[in-house]
């Protein structure tokens, strides 16, 4: 690893507002926004919303093709106290009590396997909650003295920042800068930019509308555009995590960040090509981590929500780059999608 990242430096800079919307392109939005509307030792509220957006031509209204959102709040220790969603209120009681991640994963798969085998919006907040929920306390990242580890404390939790996470991913390998000596994350070299929030645009329907969230809040955004261009089917997807700068509503510390391109066999959904663009990453050593998406080349897209822990597991991969890929198996039915309103128009 260390080779890998010799005489390269970190840029961290955001990509900015979405691109414009291509004729003939669909355009999956998802919001995940954690905070706490009473005190710090309160449930956490956290709010989900994805959107589905098809683009004909770009100059006339988009079609909403569906929405969907989840009201969600959780315990300090990170567990369900209750979940309101736009449908399938009937399976989210099975949720309640349960933290997410592998175990509510397994719920889901056993009370409403269809959402997971349709890639559904529904099942993307679900399935989104796991990361987002372990990145909340970031929130507290610039409002009280040792922000995140502060929130662990006054809850009576050990803080994650006080853990070894030496082997979790490619960054925290043995020797690696981002280390200390104790296996623990060297947050005192970490680089985490601030920037306007970067999905806000000239163009309305560029994003959903986000809800109004105040005081300490962290958000995990990202954006899938598919079309169809010279025979094969287009990928642009963008992912970033954040937590609100204090004293600003419109300002954002930025965690991290990726930009996607990838290019997929329509018929078979392997995957062709991929470049990723690291934008924003707290440790140069974390600049060996878009190499690691090209591992996935030859594989079907349709398979990655399973194949990607298997194939980067630990120091092979990033876990927030792994997110992004996983959420690559979308394309299945996102394409689909796009072939049936292309078909009927």
């Amino acid at each position: 690893m260390a080779g890998e990242t010799v005489g390269m430096a970190l840029h961290n800079q955001t990509l900015g507002a979405p691109p414009p919307r291509r004729p003939g392109s669909l355009r999956r939005t998802v919001s995940t926004q954690s905070f706490w509307p009473d005190e710090l030792d309160g449930p956490m509220t956290v709010i989900s919303i994805a959107r589905d957006l098809l683009t004909d031509d770009a100059a006339a209204t988009p079609q909403l093709l569906g929405q969907d959102r989840l009201l969600s709040t959780l315990s300090p220790d990170r567990r369900l106290l209750s979940i309101e969603a736009s449908r399938r209120q009937d399976a989210m009681a099975g949720l309640v009590g349960l933290r997410p991640g592998g175990e509510m994963r397994r719920a889901m798969a056993a009370a409403m396997p269809e959402e997971g085998a349709g890639s559904t919006r529904l099942y993307r907040l679900l399935d989104d909650m796991a990361g987002a929920v372990f990145m909340a306390p970031a929130g507290w990242y610039d409002w009280v003295p040792g922000g995140p580890a502060y929130y662990d404390r006054a809850l009576g939790q050990s803080p994650v920042m006080d853990r070894s996470v030496e082997g979790v991913c490619i960054s925290f390998q043995a020797g690696s800068p981002a280390l200390t000596a104790d296996g623990r994350t060297n947050e005192a070299i970490a680089n985490h930019p601030v920037a306007p929030i970067a999905f806000e645009g000239a163009d309305p329907w560029g994003w959903h509308r986000l809800a109004d969230v105040r005081g300490p809040n962290q958000w995990r955004v990202r954006r899938l555009d598919l079309w169809q261009q010279d025979g094969l089917l287009q990928v642009d997807s963008w992912f970033q995590d954040s937590a609100v700068k204090r004293g600003s509503t419109d300002t954002r510390i930025l965690f991290h960040e990726y930009g996607l391109r990838a290019t997929i066999d329509p018929e078979t959904l392997i995957l062709l090509s991929i470049d990723v663009q690291a934008a924003v990453l707290p440790f140069t050593s974390c600049l060996a981590a878009p190499a690691t998406a090209r591992h996935l080349i030859g594989q079907p897209v349709s398979t990655f929500r399973k194949l990607v822990p298997v194939t980067l597991p630990g120091t092979r991969g990033c876990t927030h780059l792994n997110d992004m890929l996983r959420a690559l198996q979308d394309v299945d039915t996102l394409a689909g999608s796009l072939r049936a309103q292309q078909t009927a128009a």
